[in-house]
């Protein structure tokens, strides 16, 4: 195989809608727990923070398998792409107004460290 593979956006968008998908599984796996075990408000926003990490750790674990040079760099680009399409889908839907400088900011660090990370354990 090609050391340096050509950068496929099909590929990429793959992997990108493949970490949406884990997302989806587990908030609704969160939202079950949150029902049972009936969290607070700060338990469950540390919760769906958490999914944030664990899902973009994965979508850069894979692109780093994928892109086997620069894996640190497709990582962190995976994961701020993962952030730019939830951002985006927030506004859209109007609830990311409501979010503060200090969340959004723990939001983006989380998408970029565990995608950063996921590509560098690739």
């Amino acid at each position: 195989m090609n050391p340096n593979p050509a950068i496929n956006p099909g590929r990429f968008l793959k992997t990108l809608l493949l970490s949406y998908a884990v997302t989806v599984v587990l908030l609704f796996l969160l939202a079950f727990i949150i029902y049972k075990m009936k969290l607070n408000a700060s338990q469950a926003s540390m919760g769906v923070t958490l999914i944030y990490l664990i899902s973009c750790a994965m979508g850069g674990f894979i692109t780093g398998k994928q892109m086997r040079s620069r894996r640190l760099l497709w990582g962190l680009l995976s994961g701020a792409l993962y952030f730019s399409v939830l951002l985006l889908l927030s506004l859209a839907t109007g609830s990311g107004f409501s979010w503060d400088m200090k969340n959004l900011m723990t939001v983006m660090a989380s998408c970029l460290a565990g995608s950063a990370a996921g590509a560098f354990i690739s």
